[in-house]
């Protein structure tokens, strides 16, 4: 049940390892994935209908953890684990903890977010009407992700925040805090030097703190910076755009959708914007613009998991004042740009790097195998 990273690093490890995926209409498998391990891939219907969330409201368990539920995928589970028979399986989301549960083979969590926190910002954020219902979904994930540490043999944060929440919620078992990695000689990091530079944003535009970012920045800081620099250009990326989001495009904001390549895209962009205010977890699209050099802003949230230093390796900004000038002051000085995309690129080499992170990988399976 690992994630495409995993499988990576398990395969360069040179340990067999097979995967188990629910393709669901929000992450459906791609057949034409070249998998480095055997995959299995079982559809799901998750999508969330009406009836369905008033129906969660009888009982106490929360309504995504219900949506997971699959005879189809418990069955093929055990299948596998008949003919396969791992030492140990890895889980990549606390709403499949319900399939791990009385199994003998001990079984390791991927700490990616805090599930909670996510909808209880969603919740204060998200339709009026909505949000009593979504702060009740937040405080019943609270309650079972904090229950769903305990059926672990052992747990992977991503970052020191998902670590020190699951210590306070009494977990004691063998933890490691394992980053993303990448692998460093992939991606090259062109010097900026390009006048005027441009700016871009490339994430999953079906993800909501994604489009939450997105109108932040079209609405209280691009317009106040193109007074400033009329010939600046902004350029938006990723997949799954929505059709609103079209609105906001002009001849210097470009609604681009799924790029081909997304190296491509930062060496073509010497400013990565990431004005996130919700969600949690890593951002791996940081880490890629520190790989490929790029000058970077970032609200606190969408660093909170990285290692950097501010004004060094990027620019913190919280308001739309302080996004503004951070912008300006990287978009109107080469060598401040130069400066810090060169630091940051280090940083991914120090701290980032696939290669040295795989020995603490392996130490850390070791200790949860003998515990």
């Amino acid at each position: 049940m690992g994630n495409a990273y995993f499988l990576e690093l398990w395969q360069a490890a040179g340990w067999s390892a097979q995967s188990l995926v629910m393709s669901t209409y929000k992450h459906p498998y791609d057949p034409s994935y070249p998998a480095p391990v055997p995959l299995q891939a079982v559809p799901v219907n998750t999508r969330p209908t009406p009836w369905g969330a008033l129906a969660n409201l009888l009982r106490s368990e929360p309504y995504h953890v219900a949506r997971f539920r699959s005879p189809a995928y418990r069955k093929a589970l055990q299948d596998l684990l008949a003919t396969y028979q791992p030492h140990l399986i890895q889980v990549e989301s606390p709403y499949l903890t319900p399939y791990i549960q009385g199994l003998s083979i001990p079984a390791v969590y991927r700490l990616h977010n805090i599930e909670w926190q996510i909808w209880s910002r969603h919740a204060k954020e998200g339709p009026v009407l909505l949000r009593p219902y979504l702060h009740l979904q937040a405080r019943r994930i609270r309650h079972y992700e904090r229950a769903a540490l305990f059926e672990y043999a052992g747990l992977l944060p991503i970052s020191e925040k998902e670590a020190d929440w699951a210590y306070q919620a009494g977990y004691r078992g063998p933890m490691e805090t394992f980053p993303f990695g990448i692998e460093i000689e992939k991606y090259s990091a062109p010097p900026l030097g390009e006048n005027p530079p441009r700016l871009g944003f490339i994430g999953g535009l079906d993800w909501l703190p994604n489009q939450q970012a997105i109108v932040w920045l079209l609405e209280k800081v691009w317009p106040a910076f193109r007074r400033r620099f009329p010939e600046a250009e902004l350029s938006i990326a990723g997949r799954n755009c929505p059709r609103w989001l079209y609105r906001y495009a002009d001849s210097h904001t470009h609604i681009l959708g799924e790029v081909p390549n997304a190296l491509e895209f930062f060496h073509r962009h010497e400013i990565f914007l990431s004005p996130l205010f919700s969600g949690s977890g890593i951002r791996i699209k940081l880490i890629e613009a520190f790989a490929t050099g790029r000058a970077i802003v970032a609200t606190s949230l969408a660093a909170e998991s990285l290692t950097f230093q501010n004004g060094v390796h990027l620019h913190i900004a919280d308001t739309p004042e302080a996004f503004l000038e951070a912008m300006s002051l990287l978009y109107a000085d080469p060598m401040h740009r130069q400066r810090m995309g060169a630091a940051a690129r280090q940083l991914a080499e120090t701290h980032y790097d696939r290669k040295a992170l795989l020995p603490r990988l392996k130490a850390f399976y070791l200790r949860v195998l003998a515990s």
